[in-house]
């Protein structure tokens, strides 16, 4: 039996980040997803970089920022493809930390089965919506941006966003993706 445990405890993460003890770091639960987009959305943090996204459009349907949180929350649930966003949105916490306008999640008392009404962003939807965009719109929008000007992008824009906004921690520690980071037999 394989032991997992998943801590709280900001001081000790960050040492065992430091001291190389800890294998990866994951973020699993509903309510983390929450406060992670919440605290982002209330900084500005998920707006701002989409305005400087490297991909226009003449059209734009689906908000910037929603394609960029969706593709976080995707990452921090460590799926690979659009294929899972319907399952990311139900089990996550991104629509509770954006509100109605994105959607409402509703879980039936008796039942227990939870429902989803997203009104989305165009007019074009005669069904009710399970989640805030296609999952479809969302990987066209990932293969139609240009990846040399995304790849400078990520390494130097972002960067200074997060710094701006001390997401760094003073000691240069950041992790801003929830993919697996394994280094075995690393001594540090």
């Amino acid at each position: 039996m394989e032991l997992v445990v998943f801590e709280q405890d900001k001081a000790y993460v960050r040492k065992a980040l430091e001291d190389g003890t800890i294998d990866y770091p994951e973020a699993v639960s509903e309510g983390s997803e929450t406060e992670f987009f919440q605290y982002l959305n209330n900084r500005g943090v998920v707006e701002r970089p989409a305005r400087s996204y490297p991909l226009k459009r003449k059209k734009t349907e689906v908000p910037v920022w929603l394609y960029i949180a969706s593709d976080l929350s995707l990452r921090l649930h460590g799926m690979q493809s659009f294929h899972g966003y319907p399952l990311v949105i139900r089990t996550g916490g991104m629509m509770a930390a954006f509100g109605p306008e994105v959607g409402r999640k509703a879980v039936h008392p008796e039942t227990g089965q939870v429902t989803l009404q997203c009104p989305g962003f165009n007019k074009k939807n005669r069904y009710g919506r399970q989640t805030p965009c296609d999952q479809d719109r969302l990987r066209k929008m990932a293969r139609a941006t240009p990846a040399e000007r995304l790849f400078h992008r990520h390494n130097q824009e972002v960067p200074r966003l997060l710094a701006g906004e001390r997401l760094f921690a003073p000691e240069g520690i950041f992790i801003g993706d929830a993919s697996y980071v394994f280094v075995p037999d690393n001594p540090r």
